[in-house]
């Protein structure tokens, strides 16, 4: 029966581009809201979008509105804190909340000035457009928490690429 099952699951990556969307927890996520998305050949083939950081913030806002939340302002010091951890990122092609400095987001926060009584991150990586990620986070309990806190006013949206072409992105969201 599982021999079959997995032919199944093979058989479905193969036919379908769709499969985009296929996903499974992670086996060791002691932090949660982790998941591995498997794609098709057609979708890992396609260039990764630029980042629109105002159409990425209408696209966060529109999510919270369907919860009945405050509309959040674009931030140019968390999206710098953003593009340090997605430049970190990248650079190592690793994929995390801790900078390669053992930095948080809050203490990144910090650095760019913003004194944040609240700092929040949601971070992805090999999505090819910003909404793409919205879709993957809004999926996610850990991540659709940090989308949805009431108490958060502003947010930086940040990413970089590696050497390979892979996409990091982070999003911080905050309140001073």
């Amino acid at each position: 029966m599982l021999r079959r099952s997995i032919m199944m699951a093979a058989l479905v990556l193969l036919v379908t581009p769709a499969a985009a969307g296929w996903r499974l927890p992670c086996l060791f996520d002691l932090i949660g809201g982790c998941s591995v998305t498997f794609v098709s050949p057609e979708y890992a083939a396609r260039p990764v979008q630029p980042l629109n950081p105002q159409a990425a913030l209408a696209e966060v806002n529109a999510f919270r509105a369907k919860y009945r939340l405050s509309p959040l302002v674009l931030d140019a010091r968390l999206s710098s804190a953003a593009a340090m951890q997605s430049k970190d990122q990248a650079g190592r092609s690793w994929i995390g909340h801790y900078g390669s400095d053992g930095s948080n987001p809050k203490d990144r926060a910090a650095r760019v000035g913003f004194h944040a009584k609240i700092a929040a991150e949601n971070v992805a990586s090999g999505q090819k457009s910003f909404s793409d990620v919205m879709r993957g986070w809004e999926g996610s309990s850990g991540h659709r928490e940090n989308l949805l806190r009431p108490n958060v006013s502003a947010v930086g949206v940040a990413m970089a690429k590696n050497e390979s072409g892979r996409a990091y992105w982070t999003l911080v969201l905050g309140a001073e």
